[in-house]
């Protein structure tokens, strides 16, 4: 279940360099238990200039980045354990990556699906203790 989010939140997040929206996103998919990416009518959307999947922490941060090439998408859970048992190995298997936390004009931080599944396990640990 998604959390309620402020607007003030949203722009103060999406204002970050890309690698300072790398930990609240895995904070927030490991505390959430999900992550969002954009579908269209084909299936998941992938970045084509980069070729990984870009995924948010809630389905605000995508809905703002479904413009211009992603004009029409809509934002989509992923539960987090969908994510780490199913999509991200098959991310891998197909060669494509991962961007973390995209924001509008900004591709995020694009890392190997494995180095996603690493984090968010270790995310997931350090909330389980």
């Amino acid at each position: 279940m998604t959390w309620e989010i402020e607007e003030s939140e949203v722009r103060q997040l999406l204002a970050l360099p890309a690698g300072d929206r790398t930990l609240p996103f895995f904070q927030l998919v490991a505390d959430w238990e999900e992550a969002w990416g954009l579908r269209d009518e084909e299936g998941w959307v992938v970045a084509k200039d980069t070729d990984a999947l870009p995924l948010w922490p809630h389905s605000t941060f995508a809905a703002a980045c479904a413009q211009g090439a992603w004009e029409g998408t809509v934002p989509e859970p992923i539960p987090v354990d969908d994510l780490m048992v199913e999509l991200l190995p098959l991310l891998e298997e197909d060669g494509l990556l991962v961007a973390v936390f995209p924001a509008p004009g900004d591709a995020g931080t694009v890392m190997s699906p494995r180095e996603v599944l690493e984090r968010l396990e270790a995310e997931i640990e350090i909330g389980n203790e």
